[in-house]
């Protein structure tokens, strides 16, 4: 689609919404959000993309276009496809605007030989029969061209230490388990290993031009399935809240076989091999309350963390109070004033709830503990070592006495009412409206936790729900063994709730 007035300042509408979070308002990949993520957000003025289909290193259109589409599994970077095509198309020609130098290409020439220099378009000759006789070649090849990086299994167990045009670390592709930053479709595929990936470590490998690079091609296909290769994809999809004469409240109530389950796939910010992949959610309602069930393996159980190098699991759904006009996923936006309600679970506060509350003195038996006159007792009744119990006044406990329901050893929920817009905007509702119930389980490496509020609500900051409408909604889980906190997580894009 050609560049027009109009299709610019829908991608500069578009840009500053959705995109600038993280690239930054001028492109230069310093957004807010840049600090969390890894790999870095691009720099739109450097323009060294890295998926191309040319043999200058130079994107087309139609990669810019295709990438916005489908976002960049491995990193932060999610699919856009939900947008109109209008839309995109308007995201391609005001990105390109960024740029400090021309995207031009030369002329399309193809490589005649290992020596001669090609340019303009990759131009894919047709797909050959993979045989035996290719499968030997593709190992050769492999063996010669890709080993000393992606490793000789192609587990990306070559050099660790690289790094990008920028500076940053980056690490070779595990090729083993379906991650392409570019589509998996064999002509992507073939361009990625011909033209390489401008500003990483990734080379190009014009030589192989042919035979050679589609033998290559079906190799590194056969190490990943299917399967794998479509969960790496941040893909929308539409949840249903069945309508149900009463309520789950706990995990194991049986009224949850008949609730719709939806598989959705998380994308960790920070970004690692070993972290929880897919979250299960389901969801019910009686027209008066909803509950949603989140169900997401884990290895640990971590609930404490009352020593400075413990981090809790934890898990949260949010809300955009406007469900007509979302705003960022990413904790609503600031400069619209755009709100996002949470809702989140933390597996310390459930452990709080269990009859052995987890006391610090329980962590550090020798610790020394202030202690302050408990005005509810009379004199003769003061302990003598710590006054500070779930007896105590709140005015000696500050936290408490301030109303930070963090600090609030008497709450019977393990959920927080939060809202937020934008980043290092996240603030909790007082606790008079801490009205979000929650319920968890950890079973055989994996939790299950349920999260139940009424439909309808009032008050700034809380998502009002009601039959038959449907609501954009996401997801984060955070793993403790992994020091996830606070923006350090796994994510979901919007989704859509129905409620039935």
């Amino acid at each position: 689609m050609a560049s027009s007035p109009n299709l610019l300042e829908l991608g500069k509408t578009t840009f500053e919404r959705n995109c600038a979070p993280c690239h930054g308002l001028n492109g230069d990949g310093q957004g807010p959000a840049a600090y969390l993520l890894y790999p870095k957000p691009r720099n739109f003025q450097a323009a060294r993309f890295r998926l191309v289909s040319t043999w200058d290193f130079v994107p087309t259109d139609e990669d810019l276009f295709l990438t916005i589409s489908r976002g960049m599994p491995g990193s932060a970077m999610p699919s856009w496809a939900h947008l109109t095509e209008e839309t995109r198309w308007g995201l391609v020609h005001y990105i390109k605007a960024f740029s400090k130098n021309p995207l031009i290409s030369g002329p399309d020439h193809q490589p005649q030989s290992p020596t001669d220099m090609p340019t303009g378009r990759v131009q894919v000759p047709p797909e050959p029969p993979y045989t035996a006789q290719s499968e030997a070649n593709a190992r050769d090849l492999y063996a010669k061209n890709c080993a000393n990086c992606h490793g000789q299994t192609g587990r990306g167990d070559g050099p660790q230490k690289q790094e990008d045009s920028e500076g940053f670390p980056v690490r070779p592709r595990d090729l083993s388990v379906g991650i392409y930053k570019g589509s998996p479709e064999p002509e992507e595929v073939y361009k990625r290993i011909v033209a390489g990936q401008p500003g990483s470590p990734m080379p190009s490998h014009s030589h192989l031009y042919g035979q050679d690079a589609w033998d290559l091609v079906h190799l590194v296909r056969a190490l990943s399935s299917d399967t794998q290769r479509a969960k790496m994809e941040m893909k929308r999809f539409q949840i249903t809240a069945k309508r149900v004469p009463n309520l789950p409240a706990h995990p194991d109530d049986s009224l949850w076989r008949s609730a719709p389950a939806v598989e959705l796939h998380l994308m960790p910010l920070w970004w690692r091999d070993q972290r929880p992949e897919t979250i299960t959610v389901q969801a019910l309602h009686d027209g008066k309350e909803i509950a949603l069930q989140l169900a997401w393996n884990d290895a640990s159980n971590d609930h404490l963390a009352i020593r400075p190098q413990d981090f809790r699991d934890a898990a949260a759904i949010e809300f955009a109070l406007d469900s007509q006009d979302p705003p960022f996923f990413g904790m609503g936006e600031t400069v619209h004033g755009a709100q996002v309600n949470i809702w989140m679970w933390k597996s310390e506060r459930q452990a709080d709830l269990e009859p052995a509350f987890q006391e610090i003195d329980k962590q550090y038996p020798n610790i020394g503990i202030d202690s302050y006159p408990n005005t509810l007792r009379s004199p003769l009744e003061q302990p003598t070592r710590n006054a500070l119990t779930l007896e105590s006044d709140p005015t000696f406990v500050t936290g408490w006495g301030a109303g930070n329901i963090v600090s609030d050893p008497t709450r019977k929920s393990a959920a927080e009412n939060l809202h937020a817009s934008g980043f290092g905007t996240l603030l909790a509702h007082p606790t008079q409206d801490q009205d979000v119930a929650a319920s968890g389980v950890y079973e055989n490496g994996s939790y299950r936790v349920v999260l139940r509020r009424n439909l309808d609500a009032t008050g700034e900051g809380k998502v009002s729900l009601r039959s038959g409408s449907t609501h954009p909604v996401a997801f984060a889980i955070w793993d403790g063994s992994a020091a996830d906190r606070d923006g350090k997580k796994s994510i979901t894009i919007w989704q859509e709730l129905m409620i039935q």
